[in-house]
């Protein structure tokens, strides 16, 4: 009896025990969960890419019955095709790739590197012996650009001609230079004159914008300059100068510049604009550059330029940022042994162009040329026959500029789940949404006021998987499309 009793005894107390231990691992289960979902929602808070085990919900809507203007064509880029190894079969010019994309623009600038072995592009490379007769035809070497441009412009494209130039980056410097205004202004007028008025068995292309020149402060980490030679004040009082000359030959142009490395920095833009401001010079446009991974930054700094101008008396002075490209990381990383350069040319990068795009739209930006078509790591296609991830948003928002008349749009993140739509003449309508690193999402577009039978709907998408092919399990319902993105970042482009 007495073992008996013990035994029981015993029994209860090991139960008690198991299922004491048994809510201990529960709740150390729970809090290790708890634990990991907040470090996950801290991770997608501070922006960084967020794969998350449940869809987020994505909610954007099309008002079919309310334009809002037009859309602006900003998807302009330095480089068209490539002129140079045209027929050595190397796969790399490209030029139905490029009018597929329905570019609004072509900026010159570095084409003098894009086609190596050419005399293409640059005013020292059209008229190479400075101390020459400016008014001699048989002086200047027109033929490579002539070509270049012409492919570039056939269907349509603008041409932002680009006067100056091209990056030097040789230890010596052979092409960095200060030239005297009143000569280099002659030769660019000359220039210019072949384009427009058929000087020299010229053109007359019509081409509007004259840029003159291209990152006069940018410097080597050595101090060494490598387009200007030298100091910020002489280039102002350069452009000055040369600027006035340029405009009383050609009224009826677009003379700007100088693009600048940077909108932020006081002593670039404010000053050049002051200066020209003082001297009385035309600055019918100003540009800059933008390299990096901050959209909102890149959204904002638009206003910023845009103060600057109206403040100094540029009122009518057009917004040019004529470089920019994705770049989520330093240049000195970039530049180094380990850089992982698929970030410039992927998925994120292309979506990242057409967010940017979409985004400026109610930005005071005129207009914007990406760097670069290609070839190159900054391209969008490669040599060999490569086109880049990338290519595919840049050409999806190349599509919807063919749908002009802007409809409102609403959408439950406007930073990182940007969408843009436009109806054409005969009234179709195209829908771009671009998800920017958010993750596993379901995106619900939602048809306000629209007659469309959405079981019709084409909806193209870019994943990792598919380069603006038929989107895989899209859910439709009377007046709402839900398309499940399984990529960090997509672009989605649908056609009624």
């Amino acid at each position: 009896m007495f073992f008996a009793l013990n035994y029981d005894s015993i029994n209860k107390k090991l139960l008690i025990m198991k299922k004491s231990i048994s809510y201990i691992m529960t709740g150390l289960v729970s809090l290790f969960v708890v634990s990991c979902a907040s470090q996950q929602a801290d991770k997608c808070s501070k922006g960084k890419s967020c794969i998350q085990s449940a869809p987020k919900q994505i909610q954007v809507s099309v008002d079919c019955s309310k334009q809002i203007g037009k859309i602006k064509a900003l998807n302009g880029v330095n480089f068209g095709p490539k002129i140079s190894s045209e027929s050595a079969g190397s796969g790399s010019v490209f030029r139905k790739e490029f009018y597929d994309l329905n570019v609004h623009s072509v900026r010159t600038h570095d084409i003098s590197l894009q086609n190596p072995g050419l005399m293409i592009g640059d005013t020292d490379m059209i008229f190479p012996l400075f101390h020459a007769d400016v008014n001699d035809p048989r002086n200047y070497i027109f033929k490579p650009t002539d070509d270049y441009l012409q492919i570039s412009a056939k269907e349509g494209a603008k041409i932002i001609f680009r006067l100056g130039v091209s990056i030097d980056h040789s230890k010596n410097k052979y092409r960095t230079w200060m030239p005297e205004p009143k000569k280099w202004a002659q030769i660019c007028c000359n220039i210019i004159a072949h384009y427009n008025e058929g000087w020299a068995n010229g053109y007359k292309m019509g081409i509007e914008y004259w840029e003159i020149w291209n990152e006069p402060e940018v410097t080597n980490p050595d101090g060494g300059h490598l387009m200007w030679a030298g100091n910020l004040k002489q280039f102002n009082d350069f452009y000055c100068e040369v600027a006035k000359i340029i405009k009383k030959r050609f009224p009826n142009i677009k003379i700007g510049g100088p693009a600048h490395t940077s909108a932020y920095s006081k002593k670039l833009g404010y000053e050049f604009l002051k200066r020209a401001s003082e001297a009385g010079a035309p600055v019918d446009f100003y540009s800059w550059h933008y390299y990096g991974k901050d959209l909102k930054n890149l959204k904002e700094q638009v206003r910023i330029v845009r103060k600057w101008a109206d403040d100094l008396g540029f009122k009518n002075t057009e917004l040019h940022l004529n470089e920019w490209h994705y770049k989520p990381m330093s240049w000195a990383d970039l530049r180094g042994k380990n850089a992982k350069k698929d970030l410039m040319f992927g998925l994120e990068a292309g979506v990242f162009a057409s967010s940017i795009m979409t985004l400026w739209q109610d930005e005071p930006l005129d207009v914007s040329n990406y760097y670069t078509y290609g070839p190159g790591g900054w391209g969008l296609v490669q040599n060999g026959g490569i086109i880049f991830k990338s290519y595919y948003p840049f050409k999806a928002f190349g599509e919807l500029v063919r749908y002009p008349n802007r409809l409102a749009t609403t959408t439950s993140d406007e930073m990182n789940a940007s969408v843009l739509a436009g109806r054409d003449s005969k009234g179709k309508t195209a829908i771009l949404v671009n998800v920017f690193k958010q993750g596993k999402s379901n995106v619900v577009v939602d048809l306000k006021n629209c007659t469309f039978d959405l079981t019709r709907a084409q909806v193209l998408i870019c994943d990792d998987d598919k380069n603006l092919e038929p989107a895989d399990n899209v859910k439709v319902y009377p007046s709402k499309l839900e398309i499940p993105v399984k990529s960090d970042s997509a672009c989605i482009l649908i056609k009624l």
